[in-house]
């Protein structure tokens, strides 16, 4: 019945309203505070609201009227599987039994606990973690004062990625008492992950590809796991394990071939250990769950929109206002979402539905002015800029526009995404966003042979279809005018991005034999320049990666001509 007149006096209260209404209304204690409650209350479905209040009656009144409580567990990301109707049970059920967990960190860490275990977690070793288990544990463990001082300032979304440990407790426990006495500290726990020994085959000639033979069917615990040492997978739950045992947040994460792991090396700052490819190809490895996607780059973004939590609550209200408001009126309530916490990443992408929704807020001045805002936001997040400029992109640019009109977009766009890598921005990231970009425009000019198009600036073979050579020719030239935006500074961010875009469109022009001669001449044009400007060092990495790429293609009249070329330069 509250649910019922809560939804009904929003209605009441936004129906049809201005933009400038209904962001006021958010803004109010009142209002902001009833956009909450119904948020939570629209994720629970009828019975289990009903459940919910039958055995927890207290706790859930507690939980609904109380705004920290309501805040930390909205605010804290998104579950797997939309599964709130487990996570709020769980909260409520810890909070039942430990009262105590009715505020501050132990509210925090009760949150964070819910959140993960709604979804159950298995421990390496076999068997369910219990999820109050847990909670107690960590509640106990700071009490005992084992973990790092940083524990206690964690939030309830960071905290997720502490207590959801693929450790069991007694692991642990384990893990604190045997880490090298050099690596018990703040900024070398996770290095702790190299006590492990790098290990194809056990003592007994067992392959790690075995599973649980190469441990001798053993149950995979951190001691086992110490004992007969592992590969890539092992020595990053290992570090996990290890930096989660001190209260440190940490994951492993997925990239090409390889397992690495992130952690919080510094307070509330996420580096990667074990890593072979960098932020820009690693991803969220299977059973953890990350907020707004898959690609591990969302962490620090998400880490950056917690670092002001009021400002993160208040875009997320305004985000529930918006779903009340008039189409006509969204757009202009998730700018202000957007405008209060500039990474809420979930608020862009709203923003942009409802200016493709509404064609009268889609004029192109207004997704000009959604993009320039954008590239402040992201400053140090270029693909998360780079995505949204890829969902823009149609209305900034007209299906028909002209190969001359995609290579300004494209020119712009480089210049934008140099402008961050010159501010610090990954130059990893920086690059990824630039390739997708040039691949998108690429497509666009040629589209009937998108996959060379797209090959072209990926530095992929591909061996279907053929394309158009004065088609061909202006994607290699947008590329490189593109990739010269990032030409700024001769080390740092920019310059590895500017390299590894131009190193991509070497090889895409070397596996398209009919483009070599006119492709390649190009970039020899390129190489020219450099020489002329005494940029030998540069000029002479560019014709090493030709050579390569004529060696990969196998064509000995190429390979000739390229090392001829490097020859020549000295």
């Amino acid at each position: 019945m509250y649910f019922v007149a809560l939804d009904a006096g929003l209605h009441e209260a936004l129906d049809g309203k201005t933009p400038s209404v209904a962001i006021k209304f958010a803004a109010t204690d009142a209002g902001s505070f009833a956009l909450q409650q119904w948020k939570l209350l629209s994720r629970l479905d009828a019975a289990n609201r009903t459940a919910l209040a039958t055995q927890f009656p207290d706790v859930l009144c507690w939980l609904l009227t109380q705004r920290e409580p309501l805040d930390n567990l909205l605010t804290a990301g998104d579950i797997e599987g939309n599964r709130w109707n487990e996570a709020t049970r769980l909260l409520c059920a810890i909070v039942e039994k430990d009262p105590s967990a009715r505020e501050g960190l132990l509210l925090r860490l009760a949150v964070a606990t819910a959140l993960v275990f709604a979804t159950p977690v298995n421990a390496m070793s076999g068997g369910e973690i219990d999820a109050i288990s847990r909670y107690e544990a960590y509640k106990t463990w700071n009490e005992e004062g084992v973990l790092f001082p940083s524990f206690r300032e964690l939030t309830a979304w960071e905290l997720r990625y502490v207590v959801g440990s693929w450790s069991t407790n007694e692991d642990l426990v384990w893990a604190r008492a045997n880490i090298k006495p050099e690596l018990k500290q703040r900024d070398k726990v996770g290095d702790g992950a190299h006590m492990l020994g790098y290990n194809l085959v056990n003592k007994n000639g067992v392959s790690v590809q075995a599973g649980a033979k190469f441990y001798d069917d053993k149950p995979m615990t951190l001691p086992i796991m110490l004992e007969y040492g592992g590969v890539c997978g092992a020595i990053s739950r290992f570090g996990t394990s290890m930096s989660q045992a001190f209260g440190v947040p940490a994951m492993p994460i997925g990239q090409p071939g390889h397992c690495a792991f992130i952690w919080q090396k510094e307070p509330h700052s996420w580096s990667i250990n074990n890593d072979i490819s960098g932020w820009a190809e690693s991803g969220c490895h299977s059973g953890i769950h990350m907020t707004w996607g898959q690609p591990a780059w969302f962490m620090p973004l998400m880490q950056q929109a917690q670092s002001s939590r009021a400002n993160y609550t208040a875009a997320e209200s305004l985000r529930v206002c918006a779903t009340f408001a008039p189409q006509s009126a969204r757009a202009a309530i998730l700018a202000e979402a957007c405008a209060k916490c500039p990474q809420d990443y979930a608020a862009w992408q709203e923003r942009f539905t409802a200016l493709k929704a509404d064609e009268k807020s889609a004029a192109s001045t207004q997704w000009k002015d959604a993009m320039k805002q954008a590239a402040a936001g992201f400053a140090k997040h270029p693909m998360a800029f780079g995505a949204l400029l890829a969902i823009a992109e149609p209305a900034l640019l007209d299906a028909k526009s002209t190969p001359a009109a995609r290579r300004s977009f494209a020119i712009k766009s480089a210049h934008t995404l140099a402008v961050m890598a010159n501010g610090g921005a990954d130059a990893g990231l920086v690059s990824f966003a630039l390739r997708n970009m040039l691949a998108v425009e690429a497509e666009s000019i040629a589209p009937e042979s998108k996959k060379i198009a797209r090959a072209l600036v990926m530095g992929n073979e591909e061996k279907e279809g053929t394309i158009n050579k004065a088609l061909a020719i202006k994607i290699i030239d947008m590329t490189i005018a593109a990739s010269n935006e990032l030409d700024l500074a001769p080390t740092g961010p920019a310059h590895d991005a500017w390299a590894a875009s131009l190193h991509r469109l070497i090889n895409g022009i070397g596996w398209q034999p009919a483009l070599r001669e006119d492709g390649l001449r190009r970039v020899q044009n390129l190489i020219t320049a450099l020489m002329n400007s005494k940029r030998e060092g540069d000029a002479r990495w560019f014709a090493d990666r030709i050579v390569e790429s004529a060696k990969a293609t196998k064509d000995a009249a190429f390979e000739a001509k390229a090392v001829a070329l490097r020859t020549s330069l000295g």
